[in-house]
């Protein structure tokens, strides 16, 4: 009896000990699984001390870092996925069919989040005061929202969320700016329409279309603003398999979906659309400003070719000083509250943008952590991926990052890192 007390009590100091001991043998470097930092081994002292923190800092390094730790959570996920039809995350909604949600949206589809009357009148109003700013500098605001994935597609969501009873905060934010001097683009109807075939505009797996409804919004965009569009075909079908929801839930590289290929008639240009800051050269006429957050990333090559010059702003408060003949605020509806509610910079010089310097596009890729933590914590995602295919062209490239869908030979750049695709210690 001793004996087996004995064999116990070793066995379980043994499990206990084991995934530290075997970490170097099985190390578990950073996979990107679960879309956040893991932490960085701590230091002891620096030219400022001891670490008070150590012991904190190591524990939480131990805890993402010990042998097997990315199997394990992977095996976690996909059990709970599987049998259960949960997420491991709450940042993540298993819907029906696969499909999967961002929490953040629930408020604005059951209604609690529904703008008060004193938002309404902030919102307009700071839209209103960069309307005239630009109007006063010879530029037109347009005003584009993007519906979230469960305005678009409600039929997916899990029963126990009561959708609104009414239209939705768009349609309330489109009333309170009628009066602006500013120009209201309908995305809703056009994605909608689409939706309602057999072509999806949206990813299942991610929070964000896919690039079908990237085109289609770019069309409905440039036609309001009396720009030719870019010429483009359905070319089918691809894999995708590493949606930023996905990430969130372990799941990277695990769960997959088909998503329409589109295919240019013409190279686009080439940026890196990711930035928080890019100036693109197109070959249309005329400068456009696009005040955007990560659904700019994909959408953006498609409006830089319609003007001659393009600069895509990732940032808030939104500056109404940038020289433009357009300006474009192309928010997703999540993000009202987050981007509109601080006053818009009106006064100052606008800074210039050259596209050709390194030292600026070094300047102007250096984001601040904070900014995405507290901004687009989806946008927002955006998530750095290899899925393997050309989600665009038939190039035989790889696609590094499906937000800007990148390549190795370009159309569209690859350069973005996981700080600008919005990888943060919270997820999205």
């Amino acid at each position: 009896m001793k004996a087996t007390r004995i064999t116990t009590v070793a066995l379980c100091i043994l499990l206990l000990v084991l995934p530290s001991l075997a970490m170097p043998i099985f190390p578990s470097g950073d996979d990107g699984a679960e879309n956040r930092y893991l932490a960085d081994y701590p230091t002891l002292a620096d030219e400022d001390g001891l670490n008070p923190d150590f012991d904190d800092d190591f524990e939480a390094w131990l805890r993402d870092h010990f042998a097997l730790r990315q199997q394990a959570v992977r095996a976690n996920a996909q059990l709970n996925y599987s049998l259960l039809r949960t997420s491991p995350n709450s940042q993540v909604i298993v819907g029906d069919g696969d499909w999967l949600y961002f929490d953040e949206t629930v408020a604005d589809y059951t209604g609690e989040g529904r703008f008060t009357d004193e938002e309404l009148a902030l919102l307009s109003g700071n839209l209103s005061a960069l309307a005239d700013a630009l109007a006063e500098r010879g530029a037109r605001l347009y005003i584009a929202i993007v519906p979230n994935k469960n305005t678009v597609y409600p039929q997916y969501m899990p029963g126990r969320y009561a959708m609104r009873v009414d239209e939705g905060n768009l349609p309330l934010l489109r009333e309170a700016c009628a009066d602006i001097d500013a120009q209201w683009i309908d995305l809703v109807g056009p994605l909608e329409a689409t939706a309602a075939g057999d072509r999806l505009v949206y990813l299942k797996t991610d929070t964000h279309w896919n690039a079908l409804g990237a085109a289609i919004a770019a069309d409905a965009v440039l036609e309001a603003m009396g720009r030719a569009n870019a010429p483009w075909r359905d070319a089918g079908d691809t894999d995708f398999h590493d949606g930023d929801l996905a990430r969130l839930m372990g799941l990277s590289g695990v769960l997959s979906e088909s998503v329409p290929d589109i295919v240019p008639d013409a190279p686009l240009p080439e940026a890196d659309y990711g930035e928080s800051r890019v100036s693109v050269e197109g070959d249309g006429e005329g400068a456009l400003a696009v005040y955007r957050d990560s659904f700019g990333t994909a959408i953006g090559p498609w409006l830089a070719g319609a003007f001659e010059r393009t600069e895509l702003h990732w940032e808030y408060p939104l500056d109404g000083t940038i020289p433009c003949d357009a300006a474009l605020v192309l928010l997703c509806e999540r993000n009202l509250r987050t981007y509109l509610t601080e006053p818009p910079i009106v006064e100052g010089e606008a800074e210039a943008i050259d596209a050709g310097a390194e030292d600026a596009a070094e300047e102007f890729t250096d984001i601040d952590e904070d900014f995405f933590d507290d901004a687009d914590e989806d946008d927002d995602e955006f998530s750095p991926i290899d899925d393997g295919d050309d989600i665009f062209a038939d190039d035989g490239d790889e696609d590094d990052d499906f937000e800007d869908y990148g390549d190795d030979d370009g159309f569209f750049d690859d350069a973005e890192d996981d700080e600008e695709a919005g990888w943060d210690e919270d997820g999205i």
